[in-house]
């Protein structure tokens, strides 16, 4: 196990600050604890290697003293002996338990994937790949029902048109292969797609839209459920600071529905079809 004592002093941050304050930290394949002491705080921080752990805050009473090298050899055994292992891709993350008991979440996936495999690092690995995949999960491989897909985008582009900024095919058909977590507008479709009632939702409002009178000022968009200007705003704040693209739309704004980009075949077909009925239907 590795261990050290060390004084914040050492540390390039501020000596004055921290001039008085010890730590002890120790650490094994199960995780680490790190115990600090200063004239102010007692803490100590106990992680294991599945990302669970504990941890403890408290003033200076008098009472506290930092453990020995043992000691928190021993309470790092204590906190993290039962600890699973935890392994990531692009496409998400896995934590297996000693017994084998395993949880998947899968990034852009809204259910988590759960069951039994072989624990260890070469077991958990297996098992991520087998439930996400190495890569994170797009529109054309989340919305895999053709007729879901489009109702989806058909609401998508109605919210953003009449109430935000207005949404081309283009757009839409640029965002079938991005990652889902890096764009609003991707994002939104996508749990359309995968949540029936969110496309219930979304469905109401667009058939509110579609019946109203006027919406010239957008006065239809509040009355239908569609996300105010401020909200459309801090969505785009969000997606900038992600460094994700945006298409000007929120979450509100999205359609729901569960379905993929079908072949090329039924592209064409749906494509023509688009022409008659004004849904879009953006497939590769």
């Amino acid at each position: 196990m590795k261990r050290f004592l060390a004084f914040a002093a050492m540390l390039a941050v501020s000596p004055l600050v921290f001039a008085d304050t010890e730590m002890v930290s120790c650490e094994s394949d199960l995780g680490k604890c790190t115990y600090t002491l200063s004239d102010e705080f007692f803490s100590k921080e106990c992680t294991c290697r599945d990302g669970m752990g504990e941890g403890e805050d408290s003033t200076i009473d008098g009472t506290q003293t930092l453990p020995t090298d043992e000691e928190c050899d021993a309470e790092l055994e204590k906190v993290c002996k039962n600890a699973g292992i935890k392994c990531e891709n692009e496409a998400g993350t896995c934590t297996i338990k000693p017994n084998g008991e395993y949880q998947c979440s899968c990034i852009g996936i809204d259910d988590l994937s759960s069951g039994t495999g072989i624990f260890g690092e070469e077991g958990c690995n297996t098992i991520l790949e087998e439930n996400c995949g190495t890569e994170a999960a797009t529109l054309r491989t989340i919305c895999t029902d053709s007729e879901i897909f489009n109702a989806c985008v058909s609401y998508e582009k109605t919210f953003a048109n009449t109430c935000f900024e207005s949404l081309s095919d283009e757009e839409i058909d640029a965002l079938l292969d991005v990652p889902v977590e890096s764009d609003v507008t991707a994002r939104e479709i996508s749990w359309c797609c995968q949540d029936e009632s969110m496309r219930n939702e979304k469905k109401a409002s667009f058939e509110c839209i579609e019946a109203a009178e006027s919406c010239e000022n957008k006065e239809c968009c509040s009355t239908c459920n569609v996300g105010g200007e401020d909200s459309a705003e801090e969505d785009k704040e969000d997606a900038a600071n992600t460094g994700a693209p945006t298409t000007g739309t929120t979450p509100e704004d999205t359609a729901d529905g569960d379905s993929a980009p079908a072949t090329d075949s039924e592209a064409t077909a749906e494509k023509e079809e688009s022409k008659s009925d004004g849904c879009s239907m953006l497939f590769i």
